[in-house]
């Protein structure tokens, strides 16, 4: 095993100690679980299968370990929007047709991110049973990767990415093609997701990218809309 020491200022080692402390773990531990996300999120963009494969083993590793960690804040402010559980909105379905139109895909969701699943606050295109029950477990999310991601998670082809390849998503929602942009809040904490998903693989142009990012801060400015009046 090799090893390496990577220098930090004062500042960012302090930045870094936070968070890791937030999320149950070692700074160490979390610099290494980041560049592990980083790498898979790149190689799999890329298209490097080869290259993402040969990390798939410590990254679902790392990703589990901080996935199960504590996430206070975050939760807090998920739960303090109200959107949990509240029925369907038009605002937030218009988003999600927009989209299913503009990226030319079949289904389109606004996911909510909570401890233990996953709760849609708008899915348009989504089978039964869970067009119904309007949520899945964490099991069955790949959104619960994106919250981490530096920027979109785009996944061609979610059979062989090294992240999500063995989801239950691919097998009970067929879930092939996704592309998820982070709903991250003034605060800085990200609630869940925008993301679009087809059932075949396909390469996801830049502006289809582009185009999901402003649909996503849209839906940001929904759920700051919702925070504000909770505040009331």
């Amino acid at each position: 095993m090799r090893a390496t020491t990577v220098r930090f200022s004062d500042d960012l080692w302090e930045l870094l100690e936070t968070e890791a402390s937030s999320q149950g773990i070692s700074a160490a531990q979390f610099v290494r679980d980041a560049t592990l996300m980083r790498l898979g999120n790149l190689s799999g963009r890329r298209g490097d299968l080869d290259g993402a494969l040969t990390i798939e083993q410590l990254a679902a590793g790392a990703l589990s370990h901080r996935l199960s960690g504590p996430d206070s804040e975050r939760l807090a402010e998920l739960r303090r929007t109200g959107l949990l559980d509240s029925p369907p909105e038009a605002a937030y379905d218009r988003i999600t047709e927009l989209a299913t139109r503009l990226l030319d895909v079949p289904v389109a969701l606004i996911s909510l991110v909570d401890e233990d699943r996953q709760f849609f606050k708008s899915c348009i295109g989504l089978a039964e049973p869970w067009h119904s029950a309007r949520e899945t477990p964490l099991s069955h999310s790949f959104c619960r990767y994106a919250l981490d991601a530096d920027g979109p998670l785009v996944i061609n082809d979610a059979r062989v990415h090294p992240l999500v390849r063995t989801n239950l998503a691919i097998r009970d929602l067929d879930v092939i093609a996704y592309a998820g942009v982070p709903l991250v809040t003034a605060d800085g904490h990200a609630l869940g997701t925008l993301c679009a998903i087809d059932h075949q693989p396909r390469r996801w142009t830049a502006e289809q990218i582009d185009t999901l990012n402003v649909l996503a801060a849209s839906v940001v400015s929904e759920i700051q809309l919702a925070l504000t009046r909770a505040a009331v």
